[in-house]
């Protein structure tokens, strides 16, 4: 009788493959619940227009990719809560991380411009005359001092003068757009209000520091100030 039991209890071999499939299903389905859909995609865009006046160069140029903090070098939107605590918007990110795409878009600015022979990004095995390198201080939405939250964009660059990597001029342009509501659009809007302010300015100061270091040959160094940025120029003295 007992025998008889254990033998009507046990499954059968269908009965465990059946089994086997339905677990590996049922995992495969909560697995896909735990990832969820992937984070919505936001870029921002190029300058597309300057100001009349601007002067057309002769000499080509190479745009490296800027340094960053480790808290903005990354895909993700960052927010400060603070001076020390950084949190990231959810279900969003840019197309590539935040230096790669101000990279390009630089680049594209300068493209927009119309007025130098050549652009390219440091990638490319290019011989050039100018190099301008930069540094992304801050690509973050922070509070003013009254509390307002803002799309803030800190960008250092430094043309140097090639093949020598001479420094030619180094400036600091910033901007800070305020963010109307919290939508994740009203944000990106406010980002894009403050890279174009940025770029236009970096690519105006660019063209302008290029052209004075080719058309002198003397040997100097002093601080300036373009559209209201601080900045130092030192020419090659050799």
């Amino acid at each position: 009788m007992t025998l008889v039991m254990l033998s009507a209890l046990r499954p059968s071999r269908r009965h465990l493959l059946a089994g086997l499939i339905a677990g590996s299903v049922g995992q495969s389905v909560a697995g896909c619940g735990l990832i969820g859909p992937p984070p919505r995609q936001f870029t921002l865009t190029p300058v597309a227009d300057f100001p009349r006046g601007l002067p057309p160069v002769k000499w080509s140029l190479v745009v490296d990719e800027p340094t960053a903090p480790r808290q903005i070098d990354t895909s993700r939107i960052a927010l400060m809560r603070g001076p020390f605590q950084v949190e990231y918007y959810a279900d969003v990110e840019w197309t590539d991380s935040a230096p790669g795409m101000v990279q390009l878009l630089l680049m594209q600015s300068f493209q927009n411009a119309g007025r130098l022979p050549v652009v390219a990004s440091s990638r490319q095995t290019l011989a050039t005359d100018f190099l301008l390198l930069s540094n992304l201080r801050k690509f973050q939405v922070e509070n003013d001092v009254t509390g307002t939250p803002q799309a803030t964009v800190i960008i250092e660059g430094t043309l140097l003068k090639m093949p020598r990597r001479t420094p030619v001029a180094t400036a600091r342009f910033e901007k800070a757009t305020p963010v109307d509501a919290k939508s994740t659009e009203t944000v990106t809007a406010a980002f894009d209000t403050s890279l174009v302010d940025v770029m236009r300015r970096v690519v105006n100061w660019t063209l302008q520091q290029g052209n004075a270091a080719s058309a002198t040959g003397s040997g100097w160094a002093s601080a300036t100030r373009v559209d209201g940025i601080s900045c130092h120029r030192t020419e090659d003295r050799f």
